[in-house]
């Protein structure tokens, strides 16, 4: 029988329902039963195997599952990184010299992934209108690739107006303790405020192959503003992170 307009996908419906058997904690083991046995659990739903494939499919790309060839699908064992905003851009943190990342993933494994790759350029059309400043205005572009538990997890890239970067370590490829933040603080342009755009969206080719990712897999593409006291902007971030890898939690105050 034919799905009706607004029926949810047969696939979804299993997804939905493994999603909540795995978080109440049934498949202690960490295996989940075999692609025919969910077959058999489900067959009031799913009326072939490839039902089924598409709901652990969902899974999958949600860091629920990981398949494992010849063993059959297991509940992922990757934790999720906690990214709580409010925490990591707390000049408490970067201006004790602590990296952002220490709120994030607390002892576990971080790493850049080759070295970061810094370059003066003229600033493209739309990075020179977030800066406030003229087209091809020179600017500081800073960009790496982080791997945490050696899983990498996200691209991140800046972008530094020259006049107030150069003559410091944001040139540099280690811009040293407190990263970009604390130089520009030390250089009389440190940020006070903060405004973050967030947007869930599928993969392009070229993040697929950059963050090592299932084709068709979900990013989560941030870009983060940071401004002096005079309202100026003095970075602009652009981040795609793996959104399987992550939780983004924002606190506020009442």
């Amino acid at each position: 029988m034919p799905r009706t307009p607004g029926e949810p996908h047969k696939y979804r419906e299993i997804a939905d329902d493994l999603r909540r058997r795995i978080q109440v904690g049934e498949f202690r083991e960490g295996k989940l039963p075999s692609e025919r046995k969910l077959l058999e659990q489900y067959e009031a739903t799913a009326k072939s195997l490839m039902t089924v494939r598409q709901a652990l499919g969902v899974l999958r790309d949600e860091g629920l599952v990981e398949s494992r060839v010849g063993s059959g699908w297991f509940v992922a064992e990757w934790r999720p990184i906690v990214r709580n905003a409010l925490k990591r851009l707390s000049a408490t943190q970067w201006g004790e010299g602590r990296s952002m990342w220490d709120v994030d993933i607390d002892d576990r494994l971080l790493e850049v992934v080759g070295q970061t790759q810094v370059e003066l350029i003229n600033a493209p059309e739309d990075v020179a209108r977030a800066l406030d400043m003229d087209v091809d205005a020179r600017v500081w572009k800073r960009d790496r690739r982080y791997a945490v538990d050696r899983e990498v997890v996200m691209r991140a890239t800046s972008y530094i107006p020259d006049d107030l970067a150069h003559n410091t370590r944001i040139t540099e490829s280690d811009s040293g303790p407190g990263g970009t933040y604390a130089r520009l603080r030390e250089a009389g342009h440190g940020p006070v405020k903060f405004r973050e755009q967030v947007r869930c969206r599928l993969a392009t080719p070229a993040e697929v192959d950059d963050l090592h990712l299932a084709a068709g897999a979900p990013v989560i593409e941030q870009h983060r503003s940071a401004m002096r006291a005079d309202g100026r902007v003095v970075e602009i971030n652009r981040m795609v992170l793996d959104a399987s890898r992550f939780l983004l939690v924002y606190d506020f105050p009442a």
